[in-house]
């Protein structure tokens, strides 16, 4: 066979083994929301782990932190290395509580929680369920994106971006509408150590393949070809915004907080937590490592015994046939490793960004069941409605995801941020829930319109949306324009709060006791 066949059959022999485990989690589904979703909360230290890990890990991480590594170097490490242990140590200080509070009042989706802290408020519940459903299909659409050009690179372009798309989309529809979120578990569970061990092979591989005296070659190599790389030049404010939105704007995404109702404990999430922090900050060396290469033999090509691995000006090509730098890691293992060794890798990139996607259809679905089907249409649908309402969900944002992502709207990076820094927004309303203190800072319409203002500020000051220049205003990193909707929300939260009516006494003192009484 040729090496795009290894490639690209390696990689469909690995999509078989996800639909096969898609198969028996519902041979041992119990035909309940609850299981459906959050696997009745039983969770153990292992796949809670795993799933958390390599569902904060998507097509970001495989694909677009290389790219992001050729092109503006350290930056990336410098706010990775603060963003990814401060998104685990997040993740436990607000997973235990939304655990805790969750199993206690038997919320489901985010808006449950802050429904129900609200005094139950419908208005909060929809508009957390909007914005959650809305913004995390930017989030689904780079994984679709990153499946997409995975396959298309792999098969040498026999395969196009379209099909490839739709292919590995097919995939995880088929196996999370059977399996639902049980099937998310368990695949996540094999993806997150085939993507982690993946990105070292090719990181390693690709290093002391090409550059034999290791990294000390590696960065005099960069030193000569662009010395900026070795340099930290985002600007503080850029830094701190990526810091932000990168780790608790994507806590609050739906689909790591499902991962957080569905833990067996306390301690299990705190283990968790741990072994979150040491995954998640080591995955970006070898990324580096290949980011770094790509940059050098993007300027000096690379030739060896008269055949050309890598043309002068490769990236631009890929960006040209892909919208975004974004394939430049999966070429980069095509062009420069063993056919069979490729196919094991490009299916752990594969991984990477399946194991997101399955989470985030969960999630979306999760919330609009429950949130807004379950809540305002039919309240009183069997379980069976409701998981075949579920399924529905899922297959039709999967469609709407992958659909955009045909349009190739730019670069991953990019695109997490607008979809974290939505959710970021309900950042100040959270707090005050699962930190329900005697002095009431936030009230319920002091929220909803703190949440409202934050989200319009975002979307009016991030430049995707061109709102801004047509107002006459500047406009801003998504990242950024998250940050600062932030804080437009925290004014106008305590603003409103402070002429408004408090959360009952009641239901404050009851949020106290579930989490340090019980």
């Amino acid at each position: 066979m040729q090496a795009w066949e290894w490639v690209t059959t390696i990689i469909m022999i690995y999509s078989g083994i996800v639909v096969g485990l898609g198969y028996f989690a519902y041979r041992v589904f119990r035909g309940t929301i609850e299981d459906f979703y959050l696997l009745g909360r039983t969770v153990g230290f292992i796949v809670l782990f795993l799933t958390i890990a390599s569902t904060y890990h998507s097509a970001f991480a495989f694909l677009t932190s290389v790219a992001v590594f050729s092109s503006s170097g350290i930056s990336f490490w410098v706010a990775a290395a603060i963003w990814t242990p401060l998104a685990a140590v997040m993740g436990y200080i607000f997973g235990w509580r939304f655990h805790k509070l969750g199993k206690g009042r038997g919320h489901i989706t985010p808006a449950d929680l802050l429904s129900d802290y609200y005094d139950n408020s419908d208005a909060l519940r929809i508009l957390v369920a909007v914005i959650q459903a809305t913004f995390v299909i930017a989030y689904m659409v780079v994984q679709a994106m990153g499946l997409g050009i995975i396959l298309s690179v792999g098969s040498a372009g026999h395969i196009s971006f379209f099909w490839a798309s739709f292919i590995f989309m097919a995939i995880t529809l088929i196996y999370m509408i059977i399996g639902g979120n049980r099937a998310a578990f368990w695949t996540d569970t094999i993806q997150g150590v085939w993507m982690y061990v993946g990105v070292w092979a090719a990181g390693l591989y690709i290093l002391y393949k090409y550059f034999p005296h290791g990294m000390h070659q590696l960065m005099d190599s960069v030193r000569m070809v662009n010395p900026k790389l070795l340099t930290l030049n985002w600007p503080a404010d850029l830094v701190t915004a990526f810091v932000i939105v990168y780790s608790i704007g994507i806590i609050l995404e739906p689909h790591m907080w499902l991962r957080y109702y569905s833990a067996r404990d306390k301690d299990t999430l705190r283990l968790s937590a741990g072994a979150t922090a040491l995954y998640l900050s080591s995955y970006y060396i070898p990324a580096a490592i290949v980011g770094l290469a790509a940059a050098v033999f993007n300027h000096t090509g690379l030739v060896i015994n008269g055949h050309v691995l890598l043309p002068k000006g490769f990236i631009t090509s890929l960006v040209h046939t892909y919208g975004s730098r974004d394939a430049v890691m999966a070429y980069m293992i095509y062009a420069l490793t063993p056919a069979a060794f490729a196919g094991f890798l490009l299916a752990g990139a594969a991984s990477a960004a399946m194991s997101t996607l399955d989470g985030l259809l969960g999630a979306t679905s999760m919330v609009l069941t429950r949130d807004l089907y379950q809540r305002y249409f039919r309240p009183k649908a069997s379980e069976r409605e409701l998981v075949l309402v579920g399924r529905l969900w899922i297959l039709i944002w999967g469609l709407i995801a992958w659909y955009f992502a045909t349009t190739k709207p730019g670069l991953i990076f990019n695109i997490v941020a607008l979809s974290a820094s939505g959710t970021l927004q309900l950042l100040i309303a959270t707090l005050q829930a699962i930190y329900p203190s005697r002095i009431n800072w936030v009230t319920k319409w002091g929220a909803f319109w703190g949440i409202v203002a934050g989200l319009l500020t975002n979307i009016i000051l991030t430049n995707k949306f061109h709102i801004a220049s047509h107002l006459g205003l500047p406009s801003y990193h998504p990242a950024l324009a998250g940050l600062i909707g932030l804080g437009v929300n925290a004014v106008v939260t305590l603003i409103v709060s402070a002429f408004t009516k408090p959360v009952s006494e009641e239901k404050r003192l009851l949020y106290y006791k579930l989490l340090y009484e019980s």
